[in-house]
């Protein structure tokens, strides 16, 4: 019985400091590595951060340069008819798009969602437009029709894209 005493005098103390050693280093592993990932998480932060805000600058380009008023600025041509000129503002539209396609990973679905609506609605009030003039109308013509269609659509569909845009970027910034 003594033997039997001496052994458990020797072994409890030693698992005691084995448990306690044990809890004690996995401890600071544990601190260490929450301290890693958050330093990770940091660093990630400083180089997705400038990403973000540039995707979301040129999402709010892509949305102003759609704008029906905007877009027949730019593409300003006097010798051609209005199916020519349809033509060369869609094909504008869907190079812008496809030129920001990328800019999806950045921004939330919604956003990205609400951006294609609004490219969707501008093309379809030049596709209306051009759908209400007779065949041999000018370039001009079609051009004063959109005007006047994007007139009547209140909101713009850009618009409601850019409060959607503005919104997420005060959310996230």
């Amino acid at each position: 019985m003594e033997i039997l005493l001496n052994i458990l005098m020797v072994t409890i103390p030693a698992v005691v400091v084995a448990i306690t050693a044990y809890f004690a280093i996995k401890l600071t592993y544990d601190k260490e590595l929450k301290k890693q990932v958050l330093e990770l998480k940091h660093n990630s932060t400083k180089v997705i951060t400038p990403i973000r805000l540039q995707s979301y600058e040129r999402i709010a380009l892509f949305l102003e340069r759609i704008k029906p008023e905007s877009i027949l600025l730019r593409n300003i041509t006097h010798s051609l008819n209005a199916a020519q000129y349809q033509n060369v503002l869609l094909t504008s539209i869907r190079n812008e798009f496809e030129h920001n396609l990328s800019q999806q990973v950045y921004i939330s679905s919604a956003l990205w969602e609400v951006t294609k609506k609004a490219k969707e609605e501008t093309i379809k009030i030049i596709n209306l437009a051009a759908g209400q003039l007779n065949p041999e109308a000018t370039g001009k013509e079609l051009a004063n029709k959109i005007i006047e269609l994007a007139v009547d659509v209140n909101p713009q569909p850009s618009d409601v894209a850019l409060d959607v845009l503005r919104k997420e970027i005060k959310e996230f910034f």
